[in-house]
């Protein structure tokens, strides 16, 4: 949490410090890819797995770029371990309506695969989970371009919906009773990833390098 606070106000003071004399738009019109990276955010799906980003810019109004994020965890509790791999990849498009303000619009696949083994008295399980949501996303923001190829981006608010949703629970393994309420439990652990994957955002930085 710290480094995330640390971070988000390094950002801040770049962008008060830089943004107001950039010609952001003459660069982006002088520039043609950008490579980036979205490292923080109040977003659920940034903080899930913070993806690097590859964008084109096409003249000083349009911009398309694919985001590319995937993160693994490993916990441990009692007799319980659990590994997991959360994946946030897709498509965006930014429309500049001035120097820096921006109209963007995105189509995400979220997924996440999880491994859970447990142990309780007699009984073990071994449950899978396969959690995917595909996300259209909406938003609005500023994106400076400084003379020398740095590339600042805030968008203040992204809206999500979920075009589609699935959870798949699967007992690989099992070993005593209690594996429908394993299951079941699991299920709810794929529904509420499902949900932070297409949940709204604010304040989520991007920094790169254009040229």
């Amino acid at each position: 949490m710290t480094l995330c606070k640390t971070l988000i106000i390094a950002v801040s003071t770049l962008f008060l410090a830089t943004s107001a004399s950039a010609d952001s738009a003459g660069n982006r019109d002088k520039s043609t890819v950008l490579l980036g990276l979205t490292p923080v955010g109040i977003h659920g799906a940034t903080i899930g797995a913070p993806p690097f980003t590859v964008g084109a810019f096409l003249g000083k109004e349009w911009m398309v770029g694919l985001d590319m994020g995937s993160k693994s965890y490993s916990a441990t509790s009692g007799t319980a371990t659990a590994t997991a791999t959360y994946s946030n990849q897709g498509l965006y498009g930014r429309y500049f309506l001035g120097n820096s303000f921006n109209l963007s619009a995105g189509y995400h696949m979220r997924n996440y695969s999880a491994t859970a083994t447990a142990t309780s008295g007699s009984a073990t399980a071994t449950v899978t989970l396969d959690a995917k949501a595909s996300v259209l996303n909406l938003g609005l923001g500023n994106h400076w371009m400084m003379d020398w190829g740095l590339y600042l981006g805030a968008d203040w608010v992204l809206a999500g919906a979920a075009l589609s949703k699935s959870t798949n629970a699967t007992v690989t393994s099992s070993s005593g009773g209690g594996v429908s309420t394993a299951k079941a439990d699991v299920e709810k652990i794929g529904d509420l990833v499902n949900a932070l994957s297409a949940a709204a955002g604010l304040v989520v930085f991007t920094i790169g390098f254009a040229f």
